[in-house]
Formats: structure tokens, sequence, C-alpha cells
């Protein structure tokens, strides 16, 4: 690991830039969040009812476990073909579905070896279809967990958040005995994500005024954390040093994290409208459009960190 100490923004640019970031996301994910999550119609259509709100969780949970080291569109269209198919049972007796079947939708969305999916290549040899295998283990061994002690996944995430904390739901999921089997790293952003979700659920669409945004937790993925290097949020950058300029975003996390809690910012927000700069085009790691980027009257451009490949100078 290499760093490399750069100009920061003064702070009331740096505000004024978490504003801006905070209002962009917020703004995007509520006309995305759907899309995001791709939650089948039949469950988006009924978020009121208490039953479908507890299939929501359930589904969104394999979702994301699915998600990681993945390719998010096929993802998307795995989960909500899983759960065309399997309907009730996939939420409540995944232990009950025959591999061969579940294996058969795998292979129709990401191909006869599942590599539409996942890309293992550096994965000292992990067949795509053993990284499915192992994390819808996951899930199913969680569920089993909320039948034997008679849980509903709703009421557990309910009470965590309200009495405990967010902090503490994402502790519990993290470290759960059975669930951290499927998660990646010991500080998964994977179930980062989902947490953030919950709580934009609950807080959001299921209509409990006492749950705080504020409370939610930065992802920091590299592209994410990619903008927090360019734009000078970051006075200090993390970056692999056999592949210069390549930055480590989870190394950076806590400091980004105290940054934005610093500002009163809304975490949540804040990860989306820096991710969102890279989606809808702007912060891309090759020939980023800063002349139309929504940040670019403030942005220092350090435009040589990249998420994931080597900057080239045209």
């Amino acid at each position: 690991m290499a760093k490399e100490t750069q100009e920061r923004l003064p702070d009331s640019l740096s505000y004024q830039l978490l504003k801006e970031l905070e209002k962009e996301g917020r703004e995007k994910w509520l006309k995305r969040w759907r899309e995001h999550m791709a939650l089948p119609s039949s469950l988006s259509e009924s978020m009121n009812k208490r039953e479908i709100q507890e299939e929501i969780l359930r589904y969104l949970l394999l979702r994301i476990l699915l998600n990681q080291q993945a390719r998010a569109d096929k993802v998307k269209e795995l989960s909500i073909s899983l759960y065309s198919e399997f309907r009730e049972k996939l939420f409540y007796e995944p232990f009950n579905i025959y591999e061969k079947n579940l294996f058969s939708i795998y292979k129709e969305i990401g191909g006869a070896k599942g590599s539409l999916v996942y890309k293992v290549g550096a994965l000292g040899g992990i067949k795509p279809l053993s990284l499915f295998a192992y994390r819808f283990k996951a899930y199913e061994g969680f569920i089993r967990w909320l039948n034997e002690e008679n849980l509903k996944f709703y009421d557990l995430i309910h009470d965590f958040i309200l009495e405990q904390g967010v902090k503490e739901l994402f502790r519990f999921l993290s470290s759960h005995p059975v669930l951290e089997a499927g998660w990646v790293g010991n500080d998964p952003k994977a179930c980062r994500m989902f947490v953030n979700w919950v709580v934009f659920l609950f807080g959001e669409i299921f209509g409990f005024e006492e749950v705080r945004l504020e409370d939610t937790l930065m992802i920091v993925d590299g592209h994410v954390g990619k903008v927090f290097c360019r734009t000078g949020l970051l006075g200090e950058v993390l970056y692999e040093k056999k592949r210069p300029y390549i930055i480590q975003a989870s190394k950076m996390r806590s400091v980004i994290e105290q940054i934005v809690s610093q500002a009163g910012m809304i975490p949540f927000y804040v990860d989306n409208g820096a991710f969102y700069l890279y989606e809808d085009g702007y912060c891309k790691d090759l020939e980023p459009h800063c002349e139309a980027c929504p940040v670019q009257g403030i942005c220092k451009r350090y435009i040589k960190w990249t998420a994931y490949q080597i900057f080239r100078q045209s």
C-alpha cells in the first residue's frame, strides 16, 4: 500500500460539495430505488402489507448476497427469475428447492459456465456456480435459523433499528454465525448496502418517522472512494503500490465516514450521490466528463486517481 498527500478542499467548499452529493443522491435514489433493488412487480405493488414487507426483506437479502463480485444487471435478472420460479418457497423454504432446478435458472442467466454473472479468474479457480451455491447456501441457512427461532425478519430488523441502532444491526448481520459465510470481506460492503436499504424502507416507505437516515452507513465502493479522492475531499490518498493510481477505497472508508459525519450529512445519500457521478457517465475511470459534471465548479480534478484501471493520458 502506498499513500500520497494532496491539497484538500477548504472546509467551506468541502461542505458545499458534500451537500451537493447528498442532494444528487437523494433525488436520484428516490427515482431509481425500485430499479436498484430489482423488486418484482408483485412485491413492489403491495408494499403496505406486512406479509409482503417480510418477503421484500428476505428477497433483498438474497439479492444483496448474490450481487457481490457480480455483474449488477445479471444479478437483477437472476433475482427476479428466482422469485418468478419459486415464489414463497424462496422466502420460507429455500432448503426445499432442488439444486438441479436452482442451478438450471442460474445457467439460463449466466451461461453454461455461469461466467456471465461472476468473473472469477482472479479467485484461484473457483467456479462461478460455486460462488452462487455458497451464497445461496448462506441465505438458506439464515432462513432456516429464522424458522428455528420462530422469528420474522421484519420484526428482527425493526427491533434492531429502533432499539439498538443501525450499527448494531450491521454488526449482527455481518457476524451472524450462518450468514457471515455469504459475505465477502471482514467489513462487507454488501451488508452495509443491505442495512442502508432496509433503513430507507422502514423510514421512507414503511412509515416509521422515528427512523433516522442520518444513522445510515457509508458503503464506499471503488467509484465512491475515487470521487472523494479526485474532488479533494481527501487530503491523503491510499493506493496500490504495484498498480499506481488505483485507490484502496475500503482502507479510506473510516476517514470518509468521519468527514461525512462531521458535516452532518446523510451517509447513504452522500454515498449514492458520489456513485451516481460514475453511473451517470461523469466521473469515469477513463476520459471523465468533467465539463458536464454537477460538481465541476468545486472539484479539484485530481483525475489520475482511478477505481479499477490505470488512467491513461490522451
